[in-house]
Order: structure tokens, then sequence, then C-alpha cells
């Protein structure tokens, strides 16, 4: 059998294996990718050892509360921001409503692999999104579906997000290729950029030529960049000790930016230590806040009643 019942952290689970990886989704947890790895290589995502896994509260920060880790996805924001033409409704949710939402899920065998579809209804906007994790049966790829729809009567802005934080170390490299620039959405601890600001790709964030890399904790910085995707559509991170590889792939014309969040040492909610950690975000959209993305940097999407939009990416885990 390709997928099998287990628990992270006490909450029901699902491990969905295909040719020598493994993904594990916790539906109760807004479909929460938990884990992802080759069988006998290293764990891909972060988990928190300050904030443990719990279901998300409607409304609640994300950043305290459900910050936990693994791969989440962020829709119809990803900051907490009023509704672009509504400031004085009902504000969107920090990194969105998918998180905290209640989600339907099945599970499917087929020559190809194992599918595992999860299905939400939206809150604040009248849509449902759903989102379908394939693990391949013959080659070490997941494949990654996502199709929202209109469910009302009027027009709606969104951004969407994936969400997954790595377990990254010191050395651990990302290339983007064919990607020169990109735009700071924040950073801390980083006098020498803020929101706006276009900076040369690698070099002005790390003063490297080809690839960025992960510098050590005592860095204490942290900053949120996008840049539109490379003609590849590829982002690559690499670690050199363990010798392993995790590769997107998307098709540029569908999913035309993607984020990067680098944390080494140098952002925490109030009251906690800093974390270690690197986000790759192949997205729809940018910056983080909605309202954002609408009026200063022009990249939001519109959804018309009853319009569909669907795209998709791969995850590859070579060997």
């Amino acid at each position: 059998m390709s997928f099998r019942q287990v628990t992270v952290s006490g909450f029901p689970a699902l491990a969905l294996r295909g040719a020598d990886i493994e993904a594990i989704v916790a539906p109760a947890l807004g479909m929460k990718l938990t884990n992802l790895r080759r069988l006998r290589g290293r764990e891909w995502l972060w988990r928190s050892d300050q904030i443990p896994l719990a279901p998300g509260v409607p409304g609640a920060s994300y950043v305290e509360t459900a910050d936990s880790g693994g791969w989440d996805e962020c829709f119809p924001t990803v900051g907490a921001c009023p509704v672009p033409g509504d400031p004085d409704g009902p504000p969107l949710p920090d990194h969105g409503e998918l998180w905290s939402a209640p989600w339907d899920s099945g599970v499917s065998e087929h020559a190809g692999g194992t599918t595992l579809t999860g299905t939400t209804i939206g809150t604040r906007f009248p849509y449902e999104f759903q989102r379908a994790i394939t693990i391949d049966a013959h080659e070490p790829v997941v494949r990654f579906r996502y199709k929202v729809r209109h469910l009302g009567g009027a027009p709606f802005p969104w951004i969407w997000s994936s969400h997954p934080l790595f377990n990254v170390q010191p050395g651990t490299t990302l290339q983007l290729p064919g990607v020169s620039q990109v735009r700071v959405d924040a950073a801390h601890g980083r006098p020498d950029a803020e929101h706006g600001d276009t900076l040369a790709w690698p070099g002005a964030v790390s003063g490297e030529s080809t690839s960025f890399t992960v510098p050590a904790p005592a860095a204490g910085w942290a900053m949120k960049i996008f840049a539109d995707i490379g003609p590849s559509g590829e982002a690559i991170l690499t670690d050199p000790r363990e010798g392993e590889r995790l590769i997107f792939r998307m098709d540029p014309a569908a999913v035309p930016q993607i984020g990067v969040w680098i944390n080494c040492g140098g952002w925490a909610p109030t009251g906690r230590r800093p974390y270690f950690n690197m986000a790759v975000e192949p997205c729809i959209g940018a910056p983080d806040r909605l309202d954002h993305a609408v009026r200063e940097w022009e990249t939001a999407q519109l959804l018309a009643p009853g319009e569909e939009r669907s795209w998709s990416l791969e995850v590859h885990l070579p060997g």
C-alpha cells in the first residue's frame, strides 16, 4: 500500500509513499505537510521547538499560534490586512484562511501514484479552494495541483503562496536560475534593505555571484524578498553536507512569482528565541499583504463570479 495512517504529535495524518520518497499530511491541521523526505534521506521541512502543532483557530495570529513548521497554503493573502476597497470591514487574517479552515479530504491510488485531495470553503470571500498532492509511483516527485472557484456574485482580489518552511543548515545554497534581482518586502537586522527596495540577486543579499549560501545563525538577520521566477521555472535548494537537493519546477506563466524568507537568527515573535529556517515559496502575486499587492506592486489577481483558476508545481527530490 502506498499510503498509511500515522500520527504526528498525536494528530491523525496520512503518510504517502512513492518512488523512494515520503510526504506526511495532517488534514486536521489545515492540510499541513509535516514531513517531506527521501526514505533514507534528510528531512526537508522545519519543525518549531517553541510552537507545538495544533489545530488552527480562525482569526488567531498565525505567527503566535500556528508557526509550527511544515508546509501550509496561504490564500487570499499572506499578511493580515484590510480587504482592498472595504477598509471598515473585517480584515483578512494573518497567513490567510486556509491554515485554520476545516478541510474535506480523500485519498486515491492510481497507476501514476497516490493522490491526497483536500477541499475547503472561504470565509471572508466566497470561494472553494482545492489542493491535490500526488506522490509519483515511478519518480521521486511530488506534484501539487491547485484549483480555486468563485462561489459568489461579486469579483474579489487574491494572491496565493505556498508556505513551506525548510530545515536548512549553514552552507545550504539556493539557486534561482535566470533571476538577477529581487524586491524587498521586509527586513530585520539589515539596515541596507527596506520595504520596496530592489536588490541585485544574489550579490546584494549575500555578496555571492551565482547562488545564495545560508550563513550561520549568528548572522542575526532576516529578510522576505520576492522575484519574478526565471524562464526555467526552477528553484534549487542544495545541502552540500548531505549531498541532497530539492528542486521546485513550475510554469512561469501560471506561477509567476517566488518568495524567499531567510531567517538567520534574525526574527521571532516577541518572547521567543529567533528562528533559523528558510521558506522558498512559489506564489501568485506579491508581496505578502493583499492590499499592497493590489495598490503598490500591482500583481494581485481578480476572480470573477463563476470563474475557476488552476495551477500546479512539482517538487523533485533527486538521489
